[in-house]
């Protein structure tokens, strides 16, 4: 249960970090904030990043659980491990991004490209399809080289 709790907080803190970097680098070039504050700005920041981080957490618990393996993230992925998460991302990001547009919550700007045939923004779709795998990959380095013991 140890190495299932470390990989647990190294996965969240590599997803926290690459979420974060990549929700402020698009944001004020592909979505419109009009009328919001920099406060109300950096909170809807901070609640996508933290969004993002438990979306990612989620996935690995259930390829842990589809694996039957709590260190499943520390071997070779198998097919099943990509098609779970490719169909994952797809589906979280296009639900996420509907909903936060019928509510409002955010717009796209002129600049943001979107999703063929949709009018989802075609980046937080790409952010969840790269971000999730290389945040396990990057994670799964630094259990490997940095915090083996």
């Amino acid at each position: 249960m140890k190495k299932f709790a470390k990989n647990l907080v190294i996965v969240a803190i590599v997803q926290l970090i690459l979420h974060g970097i990549w929700e402020y680098v698009q944001c004020g070039i592909f979505y419109t904030m009009e009328g919001q504050s920099s406060f109300e700005h950096t909170e809807l920041m901070v609640s996508a990043t933290i969004g993002d981080v438990n979306i990612a957490l989620v996935l690995f618990l259930l390829l842990s659980f589809v694996n039957n393996d709590k260190n499943w993230l520390m071997k070779r992925w198998e097919r099943k491990d990509i098609v779970i998460s490719i169909l994952y991302a797809l589906f979280v990001s296009f639900f996420f991004e509907v909903h936060a547009l019928y509510n409002n919550r955010w717009g796209y700007s002129i600049d943001m490209p979107l999703f063929p045939a949709t009018n989802i923004g075609l980046l937080p779709v790409i952010q969840l399809l790269v971000l999730l795998p290389l945040g396990f990959i990057i994670a799964r380095y630094l259990l490997k080289r940095v915090f083996s013991n």
